[in-house]
């Protein structure tokens, strides 16, 4: 997945730094996306929604998430990477993810857990003899009745 991302505004209030949109293959466009500064760091915020539950405590609901750990750290890369351009223009982006090939989480689990290999060509079934002796393309009544 292409995955384009572009700071809107500079934004220096509290632990909030920027807000960005991201292109998804130049298909899909997500908004509001948040850089924050956090006790680890910088860090994307994904969109959200706020609503009161029925014990009146504010909650929040994000309207935007990945559903990998991957697909979550591509998305957050781009957009750190176009903060750090609007922030310092002379800054060049690190090899993307997709330039790396897999990230190192997704080949360690490769290497863990290897594909199965398959045969080329799958063996003939055997049937036992009886199966072809009684094949005469008729079903038994109790299936092809009514």
């Amino acid at each position: 997945m292409k995955i384009k991302a572009r700071i809107d505004r500079m934004v220096n209030t509290g632990n909030v730094k920027a807000i960005a949109s991201v292109s998804l293959d130049g298909m899909f466009v997500v908004k509001n996306l948040k850089v924050m500064d956090g006790k680890k760091g910088l860090f994307v915020s994904m969109p959200q929604e706020s609503f009161t539950n029925k014990d009146g405590q504010k909650k929040y609901s994000n309207t935007f998430f990945a559903l990998t750990n991957s697909a979550k750290l591509a998305l957050q890369e781009s957009v750190l990477q176009a903060y750090q351009q609007q922030i310092d223009p002379n800054y060049t982006p690190k090899q993307s993810y997709e330039e790396q090939g897999f990230p190192q989480e997704v080949q360690h689990q490769r290497d863990y857990y290897p594909q199965p290999q398959y045969p080329q060509q799958y063996p003939e079934p055997q049937y036992p003899d009886w199966v072809n002796e009684c094949d005469d393309g008729m079903l038994p009544m109790e299936m092809g009745g009514m």
